[in-house]
């Protein structure tokens, strides 16, 4: 019988784990033999996001059999800096490892293509993209290193200023209204002579109770028409005395009722119209004769007036309703009085806004609002606005929009909110939100909103900057101000200096003209925007946009 022979378990583990090590240890010190392509080669942020791709290539007789690793991307200050921020991993493995990783070849190396992204915070601004792994063989485990892929992170889409213009529901308030009201008189037919019963009509004296208001006078206008029977010159001589006849009439009653510049022909408007066939039209389709459609067929596609004219009185049977129904409205003229509503002037609705609110109409209490630059005065408009008028939306979104410019959001999103039930679906109302919600960052929710409000050029081009969409917000904002210069700068353009003149238009002017390479006009505008806000010498500090001058004495001197 043979000697059975016991392997000494604590050896043969011991053996395994030195193996293990072994295995680690190489990948450890031949790590910095992986080569990494990284698409950008800049680390930038977008809408909010910095998204990386990695191109990483493993070397022949590296990647062990039997090990598994976790490879990811990291942000951080330098390669041992305690802050970092991680980038989600990617599970490796050797071919001895069967698993849902990607499989690495020991003899022939291997390739893959790592993506990942995360939201951007201020306190990455100095960081740099390094990529790190951790493996194990077995029971043991070992981080295989940091090595810097790319250096520091692009952030100036983030300047995006939030100057969104908040939309104010209209006041509907006119400076100028005029009023007005038409009397007919109507004619026999081919007369013009103004019949007595027609200087008695309630049409007339409905004119006569308008008139005794007393308002400025705008003008009066006097149409005379003809029916169109007989022939075209005839008509139009008919309309033409009708139209003199009932002008002589119109002035004696206008000096009767004492209307103001009654005597003055100026004030009088006179028109011969001719042959009315749009009237005729509008009287035949709403008549009840029958075959309507026909006779309105033949006005339609008849261009000759005297021919249309023979067509219609060919139809005998329908034309004693036309001669008795529709011609006799036809033969007539009109006296129109327009007069200007009496206004208060501005200076007046300010006052009373402020001293005695209830002595104006809603409509005037908006404008007034408009005419006042204090803030809070234009707060205690819009309040009592409320208190007077508690069912229209447009104080209530009218005050959002203070709240909204004072970045007092949760005051403007309880107004928005009690406007929005008020009147459903407000276009300003929903451009509004969009604004909000495009501030706190949830830009799909705002772009909805924009695009159900049909919001402002300026308010959609500043999205879409936030967005990434450089080349539409570019298109969008035109001329130099703040977002307008970022845009372009961020769509690759050459923009000029932005004329925003404070200390933010001065650092992003900075980068503009270190983008540029102008370094000198760069550290100027630097200077300019740290004298105004000296918190920017610690951002310039870390910013990457001024990596070119890092070495400069004076980019030196002013930021420490």
């Amino acid at each position: 019988m043979k000697n059975l022979r016991f392997y000494n378990l604590p050896i043969l583990f011991s053996f395994i784990f030195l193996l293990s090590s072994c295995g680690l240890d190489s990948m450890v010190s031949k790590f910095n033999t992986l080569e990494f392509k990284v698409t950008p080669k800049q680390v930038e942020v977008h809408a909010g996001t910095i998204d990386i791709e990695l191109e990483v290539k493993i070397p022949e007789k590296y990647f062990q059999k039997t090990a598994e690793a976790d490879f990811r991307a990291v942000l951080a200050k330098s390669n041992n800096s305690e802050s970092k921020v991680f980038f989600d991993p990617i599970k490796l493995q050797g071919e001895k490892i069967s698993s849902n990783g990607k499989t690495i070849g020991y003899v022939t190396g291997g390739s893959f293509i790592y993506k990942s992204s995360l939201k951007y915070s201020e306190e990455m601004a100095d960081y740099s993209l390094f990529v790190t792994a951790n493996a194990s063989i077995n029971d043991n485990s070992k981080n295989l290193g940091t090595i810097k892929v790319a250096d520091g992170v692009m952030a100036t889409s983030t300047r995006v200023k939030n100057d969104e213009v908040p939309a104010l529901a209209k006041h509907n308030y006119e400076k100028v209204t005029v009023l007005e009201e038409t009397a007919t008189i109507y004619f026999t037919v081919n007369q013009s002579n103004v019949r007595y019963s027609q200087k008695s009509s309630d049409e007339i004296n409905r004119l006569k109770e308008f008139a005794k208001l007393g308002y400025q006078t705008k003008n009066i206008e006097i149409s005379s028409y003809a029916s169109p029977e007989g022939s075209l010159d005839f008509n139009d001589k008919v309309s033409e005395n009708r139209s003199e006849s009932t002008f002589n009439y119109a002035k004696k009653l206008m000096k009767k009722l004492k209307i103001e510049g009654a005597n003055n022909n100026k004030n009088y408007i006179k028109s011969s119209r001719g042959e009315d066939w749009a009237g005729f039209n509008n009287l035949v389709n709403s008549s009840n004769m029958k075959d309507k459609s026909k006779v309105l067929n033949i006005v339609r596609n008849q261009k000759d007036p005297q021919k249309r004219e023979e067509a219609i009185r060919d139809m005998a049977e329908i034309y004693d309703a036309i001669e008795d129904d529709v011609l006799p409205k036809l033969r007539k003229a009109t006296i129109t009085l327009r007069v200007f509503e009496p206004k208060k002037n501005d200076e007046e609705i300010v006052s009373l806004v402020v001293d005695d609110p209830t002595k104006l109409d809603i409509k005037e209490m908006l404008y007034a609002a408009t005419l006042i630059e204090d803030i809070t005065l234009k707060e205690t408009i819009y309040s009592s606005i409320i208190d007077l008028f508690p069912n229209d939306f447009r104080a209530y979104n009218n005050l959002a929009t203070l709240y909204i410019n004072e970045k007092n959001i949760n005051k403007a999103i309880d107004m928005l909110g009690k406007a929005s039930k008020l009147k459903t679906n407000s276009s300003e109302v929903m451009e509004n939100q969009g604004i909000i919600a495009a501030i706190q960052g949830d830009y799909n929710k705002a772009k909805s909103l924009y695009n159900r409000s049909n919001a402002s050029t300026v308010n959609k081009g500043i999205l879409d900057i936030k967005m990434g969409n450089y080349s539409s917000a570019s298109t969008k904002l035109t001329g130099n101000d703040y977002n307008s210069t970022l845009a372009k700068l961020m769509n690759g353009d050459n923009p000029v200096a932005t004329t925003d003149l404070t200390a933010d238009g001065a650092y992003l002017n900075a980068i503009v003209y270190a983008r540029n390479g102008d370094l000198d006009k760069s550290i100027r505008f630097l200077t300019k925007a740290t004298q105004m806000n000296t918190s920017y010498k610690k951002e310039a500090a870390k910013d990457f946009e001024f990596k070119t001058l890092s070495d400069n004495d004076r980019f030196k001197k002013l930021v420490n």
